[in-house]
């Protein structure tokens, strides 16, 4: 989909119609929130939910400013528990309170907390305060304010403590960060080589700090920032078994403590939640066909041969019980293969 047609489908389901405040928003939105706005337009069914939730904290900015109040708060994200036993909960436990304590002592850190927070943790709403200063504080001093500048100001002012979280990222992505995909990327060997400069910029600078902090440790960005300004222990996940909605894959990290029980509990649950069910085997014919089918399919997604030709050919090179006797068995099957293959791409 197309932005301008996003952008029609999305005014179809915010909270107001004035034009002018429809205009900042969205402009907000392209410019705060690109990689939302992009996900909407490959995937509207699922990418315009979250970009909706960005909106109605913007629209609250703007009711603030015209003196209305701030509607209920947006609705949470339903999460699919995953069951631990004991001992894994146990070691779950001993791990975050362990590496909370490893992370407080990384010197980044430390001259963080001196240096911005004045040698203490902070309350949470006194949190709360530092990250609206830290958002506000987007807002170049050199040039006059602009109409959507106080718009942005307006909406952070009514930010509470979870919202702003979500809405802190990293002001650049630092060269000697590296990937947070790992669930316990502090493990690797030659962890993370910082000069003294790099260690300075990075202490001064706190999106730049939390984005440092979850490239070392198993944390969200919105935990580790909490962890920096309050000393909150962030939870260690043992088990993350996800599912990504615009790649239709899974992703697993596990923890070395894990059984192999808890996991196979873990993935039947994330099965059910996503296909209804168990993944069920395809049959070797399923496979032949759309193998067959997608070799005889250009680039272009064109068939140089119809239907028809293509049964004939495929019953010339499948003459025993593979063979189709309808003219439109092959083209029938196909659909049904493709759909359970590949159906979250079709």
């Amino acid at each position: 989909m197309d932005i301008v047609r996003l952008r029609t489908l999305w005014e179809e389901h915010v909270s107001t119609t004035d034009k002018e405040v429809l205009d900042k928003v969205w402009q907000i939105l392209c410019e705060r929130f690109g990689d939302v706005v992009r996900y909407a337009c490959a995937d509207p069914k699922a990418g315009l939910e979250d970009l909706l939730m960005y909106t109605e904290p913007v629209i609250e900015g703007w009711r603030l400013g015209r003196g209305h109040a701030k509607p209920p708060g947006r609705v949470a994200q339903q999460i699919v528990d995953v069951d631990l036993d004991d001992y894994e909960r146990q070691c779950a436990e001993t791990a975050s309170l362990y590496l909370a304590k490893k992370a407080a002592s990384r010197p980044e850190v430390r001259r963080f907390r001196q240096e911005r927070l004045g040698g203490k943790l902070l309350t949470s709403e006194e949190a709360e305060e530092f990250l609206r200063e830290e958002l506000k504080g987007e807002i170049p001093d050199d040039r006059p304010l602009s109409d959507l500048d106080a718009l942005w100001i307006a909406t952070v002012s009514v930010m509470d403590l979870g919202e702003l979280l979500e809405v802190i990222q990293p002001a650049a992505t630092p060269a000697d960060a590296s990937s947070t995909d790992q669930l316990f990327p502090y493990e690797s060997s030659g962890m993370l080589v910082m000069t003294r400069d790099k260690r300075e910029r990075i202490a001064k600078n706190f999106r730049d700090l939390c984005h440092y902090v979850v490239a070392i440790f198993p944390w969200n960005l919105d935990e580790a920032a909490l962890f920096l300004l309050t000393g909150e222990c962030p939870e260690v996940v043992p088990l993350q078994l996800s599912y990504h909605r615009r790649r239709r894959v899974f992703t697993l990290n596990f923890a070395p403590w894990i059984s192999e029980k808890t996991f196979r509990k873990a993935y039947r649950k994330c099965q059910k939640v996503v296909q209804g069910g168990d993944n069920r085997r395809m049959k070797e014919r399923t496979l032949a066909i759309v193998r067959f089918v997608s070799e005889h399919t250009d680039d272009e997604g064109n068939r140089p041969l119809s239907w028809s030709q293509l049964t004939d050919l495929w019953n010339e090179e499948h003459p025993g019980e593979w063979r189709f006797k309808d003219r439109f068995g092959l083209r029938k099957a196909y659909l049904r293969a493709e759909k359970e293959l590949a159906g979250p791409w079709r």
